[in-house]
């Protein structure tokens, strides 16, 4: 027996309902395509959103006009329908979209600009901001260059370091990497890069015309560190990595790069802050360009101050931070496109193992009992390196010169002197912990 006509009008209605449902993903995603896209090309802000409205309106509003046709014949019925569903996604979807790119965003905390504050104007194009504290008595040979974490993470106050190494003879230069603290921003971020940061530090090298230099880092600054070390090793007298990022990202899994308990806080601290997130993964995904127009270091900055604000710096520590550390250290002039766009980079960079393999300069590697960087890493710069010394340092964290200041500047101070260290080294054995 053939189908009746009214089981026609029932598949057909269901259909048609189906397709109103269909109507607001197909909404939805056509305007986040379209947010990207006109980002992409005009790197508006606001021509980007009106872009993503429109596609948004087309794209919903056309689906659901079909879809009218096959629930009724009633000109009227279909014309509430496509206008309800329509406004009912755009206000939704709009919504979402308003509040991500344009929402309220943490304010970030600007560094102050101090009077003694140089700028180096780089022949790599990079504008340079720099403090410079002059060695007491006669100067030693090789000035002391202090390489900050992140990407783009000015470190905190570090004046006592800073005056115990001038009172030892050394010049020291504390220095703003490109995109953070009070140096410049680059126009298009996907100019920040792991070769970028090394040419900086050669550049400066030879524009405050040192033969070698002492270079003292911390996290990502240890990673800058093995990296001027591989395209420069004739260029470093000694160097100190404390806390170490990895030497060479894509040779670490997501399980090696942090500890269990470092993994869990990351993941916390980054769900507080989803627009972290977001703009990471669309820097991978559209590119430097829409990421950046969409999320301006405006915005974005007080974000990774945010987050980084509630990260636990001392994740497995079975005590809290030691006495007088607590708010020690609050971020301050951080570039997030900096730090996102150079760790992008920082997995696709050749393998500089291999020539580190033949660095003859002294490194000290220091290492807290709870970083929440992975033991791995670490290890890698004392096994890698052959006239690498690692040192151990109890009861502290990612942040050794907070939670152990005093042991920390003595031994950076006993190091770059040349002198017997204040602890024990392990050389090849691993720490009890």
């Amino acid at each position: 027996m053939a189908p009746s006509r009214g089981a026609f009008t029932v598949v057909r209605r269901i259909a048609g309902w189906l397709l109103v449902v269909a109507a607001i993903p197909a909404g939805a995603i056509g305007a986040v395509v379209g947010l990207v896209a006109v980002a992409a090309i005009t790197g508006h802000r606001v021509l980007a959103a009106v872009g993503a409205g429109l596609v948004l309106l087309v794209c919903t509003g056309g689906v659901v006009r079909l879809a009218a046709a096959l629930v009724t014949s009633r000109r009227a019925s279909r014309r509430w329908l496509t206008g309800a569903v329509t406004a009912v996604t755009a206000a939704g979807v709009g919504f979402l979209i308003w509040g991500i790119v344009f929402g309220p965003t943490p304010p970030s905390t600007p560094l102050p600009m101090t009077a003694d504050v140089r700028f180096w104007h780089l022949p790599t194009g990079s504008r340079i901001a720099y403090t410079h504290t002059p060695a007491q008595g006669e100067a030693r040979p090789s000035p002391v260059l202090l390489v900050h974490g992140g990407p783009g993470s000015p470190d905190g106050s570090r004046g006592a370091l800073v005056r115990d190494l001038s009172a030892g003879g050394f010049d020291v230069y504390d220095y703003h990497q490109i995109g953070a603290g009070l140096s410049g921003r680059l126009a298009d971020v996907g100019d920040y890069t792991v070769a970028r940061h090394v040419a900086d530090l050669e550049a400066i090298r030879q524009v405050i015309g040192a033969e070698r230099l002492a270079l003292v880092g911390a996290s990502w600054g240890g990673t800058l560190i093995a990296n001027y070390l591989a395209a420069h090793p004739e260029r470093v007298e000694r160097a100190v990595v404390s806390s170490p990022g990895e030497i060479w990202a894509p040779a670490g899994t997501e399980a090696e790069r942090l500890t269990e308990a470092g993994r869990r806080d990351q993941q916390e601290a980054i769900g507080r802050h989803p627009q972290f997130l977001f703009a990471q993964v669309l820097l991978s995904a559209a590119g430097p360009r829409a990421a950046s127009t969409l999320f301006p270091d405006a915005r974005m900055d007080g974000v990774f101050e945010s987050m980084v604000s509630d990260l636990d710096m001392r994740p497995g520590c079975a005590s809290g931070p030691p006495s007088g550390t607590e708010g020690a250290w609050q971020p301050r002039g951080f570039g997030f496109w900096a730090n996102a766009a150079t760790s992008l980079d920082a997995g696709r960079v050749a393998d500089p193992r291999p020539a580190l393999r033949a660095v003859t300069a002294p490194v000290l590697v220091l290492r807290g009992e709870c970083d929440y960087i992975h033991w791995n890493a670490t290890r890698e710069y004392r096994d890698l390196l052959p006239n690498a010394t690692l040192l151990a340092i109890d009861d502290a964290g990612h942040t050794i010169p907070t939670h152990q200041p005093d042991l920390y500047r003595e031994t950076v101070r006993a190091f770059l002197h040349g002198e017997e260290l204040p602890r024990p080294a392990y050389v090849a054995a691993d720490p009890p912990w």
